[in-house]
């Protein structure tokens, strides 16, 4: 008999908009890439992912203590030329809300409420640096020298397809002179392979997700954006299993360029598809383990002697 799976995370209700199999993977807070908070953002550990599999399957199936089904980075490899952004805010006064982009949560636009993702770890979801509290973080941007350019990207390690739904990010145009348009683009080529439906082609380069003007400064936009939404025909797009897609915010229209703006809470969500199944929706953490050879011979003694083998 087929042994369960240790776990079976995914986005918690009212969270997951009514789909009981979305999966979310998130940053809360940064890792600089050097030595300081202005040496731009280096990052592999995103913070918050549904998909932590104690017992995994398939491509991480080899992982000590247990795997994710996604994973994600900031700045070097996200991207060939891996743009990191300025580093890391600490201020704590403002951004570290509760929620990935939009603060509607269950219905359009489908925010996500943090505490409804489990750790990267599969421990309960928990918000780390909550506006106000010691060790609340943000990326922040500046127009100069390139830090107005900050690079992430999303990996499928399961063995089925990703569909690849909203992209999830709070932004805040900081004080006068500070960046106030904001696109997020597509970076396609590399290792990038994200696949339109519609046409069964990469995304286009540099094709815009999202563009957002701030009308005041300071002020804080959230942002759920449907991927699919994006484009002028709508479409869903696919990851498939080992792909990467790639993507760039790119901050512009400053008044100086040292003047800074940030962003954080920045997620991806989606649910997995069986590619060999007619792109069915499953969740790659609830995938039986296979039975141990051991047991495979109990169950084949069995039913030499007479005995039913249970279906897994």
């Amino acid at each position: 008999m087929a042994l369960p799976s240790a776990a079976n995370a995914t986005v918690l209700a009212p969270s997951d908009g009514g789909n009981p199999l979305l999966h979310a993977i998130g940053w809360q807070t940064f890792d600089n890439a050097g030595a300081n908070n202005s040496s731009g953002i280096g990052d592999t550990t995103p913070d918050s992912n549904s998909t932590f599999d104690a017992t995994p399957v398939g491509s991480f199936a080899a992982v000590s203590g247990g795997g994710q089904y996604l994973t994600a980075r900031i700045g070097a490899g996200a991207s060939s030329l891996g743009r990191a952004g300025f580093g890391q805010a600490t201020n704590n006064a403002f951004l570290n809300g509760p929620t990935f982009g939009s603060s509607t949560v269950g219905s359009a636009p489908f925010g996500i409420d943090i505490e409804d993702v489990t750790l990267a770890d599969g421990s309960a979801g928990a918000r780390i640096g909550a506006q106000g509290q010691a060790g609340a973080s943000s990326w922040k941007f500046r127009t100069n020298g390139n830090q107005e350019f900050g690079d992430f990207s999303i990996t499928n390690e399961s063995d089925f397809t990703f569909r690849l739904e909203r992209i999830h990010y709070d932004a805040r145009a900081g004080n006068a002179n500070s960046p106030t348009d904001l696109d997020l683009i597509y970076l396609a080529g590399g290792a990038s392979n994200l696949v339109r439906v519609s046409t069964g082609t990469e995304v286009p380069d540099l094709h815009v997700f999202s563009d957002i003007t701030f009308a005041s400064q300071p002020s804080v936009q959230n942002v759920s954006q449907s991927v699919a939404a994006s484009f002028t025909t709508p479409t869903a797009v696919r990851l498939g299993p080992g792909e990467t897609a790639s993507f760039r915010f790119r901050w512009t229209n400053s008044g100086t360029d040292f003047a800074e703006s940030q962003i954080d809470n920045l997620a991806i969500s989606g649910t997995f598809q069986d590619q060999n199944n007619g792109f069915a929706l499953i969740d790659p953490a609830a995938v039986p383990v296979p039975e141990p050879a051991s047991l495979a011979l109990l169950a084949v003694g069995g039913l030499a002697a007479g005995g039913r083998r249970r279906r897994a």
